[in-house]
């Protein structure tokens, strides 16, 4: 059986079982190796901030996934052909694993949400850094 990240669970202990697969992930060296150059991406801008629920918005501000786009020389069109992209779909494209970028949008999108995006950027920063302590 295939998990697959879902709102409901379908079973007892499903989400735990779909957030110990991220973890996996983050700590594993794919995973490992994306959150070092996504640190990279996020330190390289100008503009220590970060918005959440698009990959850039028409001043220029980026969210973590739209950073290491940026930083790799992407643009936005090479990404959005459809409406409805999901954005770890475009963190996958950059090349990291599924379940990296997944937490990655989660952590921009959800759980810092409420914040500033200077506030945003820095905890996002420093979660990538928390990440990276754990794996070394």
């Amino acid at each position: 059986m295939r998990l697959n990240y879902s709102e409901e669970e379908n079973y007892p202990g499903q989400f735990e079982l779909w957030q110990a697969n991220c973890e996996r992930s983050l700590k594993g060296r794919k995973g490992q190796t994306a959150l070092r150059e996504l640190e990279t991406a996020l330190l390289a801008l100008s503009s220590k901030r970060l918005i959440a629920q698009e990959l850039q918005n028409a001043e220029g501000d980026v969210c973590a996934i739209g950073a290491l786009a940026k930083y790799r020389g992407r643009e936005e069109k090479d990404f959005i052909a459809d409406p409805e992209y999901e954005m770890q779909e475009v963190g996958v494209e950059l090349g990291m694993p599924r379940l990296v970028a997944w937490k990655v949008v989660e952590v921009n999108d959800l759980e810092y949400a409420h914040l500033s995006p200077e506030a945003r950027y820095m905890r996002v920063t420093e979660w990538i850094q928390r990440q990276l302590a754990k794996g070394d």
